[in-house]
């Protein structure tokens, strides 16, 4: 009995370490990786030229997350985002090659660690355009959330066209200029944009509400809202006003 005992445990010690088993469990990590890569869909990024380095929200590849409209969560992916173009990109693991990934198929996006800010996340909104009277989607930063949630747009315009040399050739190339455009989203989940926070703006945003924008700003000193944080405050205060109208 001893010795069928013995016996039996060599055979499981030789199975264990048999080449074509380490070689199925491995088929099957992969599997699982490439799977993974599968839940996203996108095509290969082909400019006719590349984008100019400023026009990225984040100039080299960055580890980040994905969340998709089908409820899946793809992690620790290498992405880039590019304003300009309004495009989140994949550093593809495999062949390095960079895919530009289905923007219909993402709900939002977060960053790990920009520049020592664990807190960045984009998200997809619809936005109104004037001129055509319909929507489209665009990714915008989130920075605050709340009954009124603030996103700002890192978009670009051109600022004029300088004339370069290459060898014995000139070229002209683009000068890009960032020019945020910010977003207020509240309950009705319509987003109003600004490019700037005038008090006239806000007293067409928020009618009614003159005497109290005046009041808000007189009391925090300032007469142009510019940094995150001025914003941010900004919005909360918008909210008050926006809530005690509708009885919040």
């Amino acid at each position: 009995m001893k010795t069928k005992f013995i016996l039996l445990l060599l055979i499981l010690l030789i199975t264990a370490s048999y080449p074509g088993y380490c070689q199925e469990t491995n088929s099957f990590i992969e599997l699982n990786e490439i799977n993974t890569e599968q839940a996203l869909s996108g095509e290969l990024f082909r400019p006719a030229s590349p984008p100019d380095i400023v026009t990225y929200f984040n100039k080299s590849w960055l580890i980040g997350d994905i969340w998709l409209t089908d409820g899946t969560v793809v992690r620790n992916k290498k992405i880039r985002y590019n304003g300009l173009l309004d495009e989140l990109l994949w550093q593809e693991p495999v062949s390095n090659q960079t895919i530009k990934l289905d923007k219909e198929a993402i709900l939002r996006f977060h960053f790990h660690d920009f520049e020592g800010d664990t807190t960045v996340y984009f998200r997809k909104i619809y936005v109104i355009r004037n001129i055509l009277n319909d929507s489209i989607e665009i990714y915008r930063q989130e920075i605050y959330h709340g009954d009124m949630s603030l996103f700002v747009s890192h978009t670009f315009y051109l600022l004029r066209k300088d004339k370069i040399q290459i060898g014995d050739n000139y070229f002209l190339k683009d000068i890009y200029k960032e020019e945020p455009v910010y977003y207020l989203k509240y309950l009705n989940n319509q987003a109003v944009g600004f490019k700037r926070f005038s008090r006239q703006n806000l007293y067409a945003f928020v009618p009614g509400n003159k005497e109290q924008i005046k009041q808000y700003f007189k009391e925090n000193k300032t007469w142009i809202i510019k940094t995150n944080s001025e914003i941010i405050r900004l919005v909360q205060f918008l909210s008050s006003l926006l809530s005690n109208e509708i009885g919040i």
